[in-house]
């Protein structure tokens, strides 16, 4: 059965959520002031793990552009101090 990949059609600018994983709560912060710098943004605590060891957040980013918002996930999914990006 072959897979048929369909593109995501978004109506920009539009505000786009990313959900960040992370070990360190502070080094999270500094990351996402250096990627997302003058953005329009908001940082909003989501969860922790049972063990303490992992925080999850909500950035929710103003995007104007298909590239901008490609941009932003992989600086983010890049970053040493970010585990994941969903």
């Amino acid at each position: 059965m072959k897979h048929i990949e369909q593109k995501l059609e978004v109506d920009y600018p539009c505000r786009w959520l990313y959900k960040l994983i992370c070990h360190e709560e502070k080094a999270l912060f500094t990351a996402v002031r250096e990627i997302v710098q003058d953005s329009e943004h908001t940082l909003t605590f989501s969860k922790s793990s049972s063990t303490g060891k992992y925080f999850s957040y909500n950035l929710e980013v103003m995007v104007h552009t298909e590239e901008a918002r490609n941009f932003f996930y992989t600086a983010l999914k890049q970053h040493p101090s970010i585990k994941m990006v969903l």
